[in-house]
């Protein structure tokens, strides 16, 4: 079974009292829904999100998007923020300070070419230090660091200074493992 598969539909249930204006919006927003619910947990699990937390985030802000459909022009940048956004908040209320060192039970289909080098990034990533790890994230998923800034909130300076301290941290420890020292 493919990972397209296992995209949930979207229903009228978890977006209900929802209504069309026409069907052309429906088409559109479930085209969205299924083409970004596996890149939105993907992301998020690069993230440092546990698989079911990341499918619970992105499921929730693909409900939000349904919502507030012909208020948002650019669905992709923007169900990505809102995400992570969710993700973080059921973060830190639950466990605030822990994110998962266990890789998911099945990886989210992010077009890497090898499963043992998705396996490798994301155990990688998650040796770095949360907000690095959050930048490569959001880096890795195609964002500009003003992309990134604006969705956490900080000065793009920070996210670039980030981006050069992960990159730099992922390269020592890359070198690292190369050496054996594991």
């Amino acid at each position: 079974m493919s990972a397209a598969d296992q995209v949930p539909a979207p229903s009228t249930e978890s977006t209900h009292g929802l209504n069309w204006l026409d069907t052309q919006a429906e088409a559109a927003y479930t085209a969205v829904f299924l083409d970004r619910f596996v890149p939105l947990v993907a992301f998020l699990i690069k993230a440092g999100a546990s698989r079911h937390d990341a499918e619970d985030a992105a499921q929730n802000a693909l409900e939000e998007l349904a919502r507030m459909w012909h208020q948002v022009d650019h669905p992709k940048p923007w169900l990505r923020t809102t995400a992570f956004r969710m993700w973080l908040k059921a973060v830190h209320r639950i466990r605030p300070d822990e994110l998962t060192d266990h890789l998911p039970e099945r990886q989210a289909n992010d077009h890497s070419l090898d499963v043992a080098e998705k396996i490798d990034m994301v155990q990688l990533l998650r040796r770095l230090p949360l907000l690095q790890r959050t930048v490569m994230a959001f880096d890795i998923d195609g964002c500009t660091p003003s992309e990134t800034a604006r969705a956490l909130g900080v000065p793009a300076v920070n996210v670039r200074q980030n981006l050069r301290r992960a990159r730099l941290t992922l390269e020592r420890l890359l070198e690292e493992d190369e050496g054996g020292s594991r």
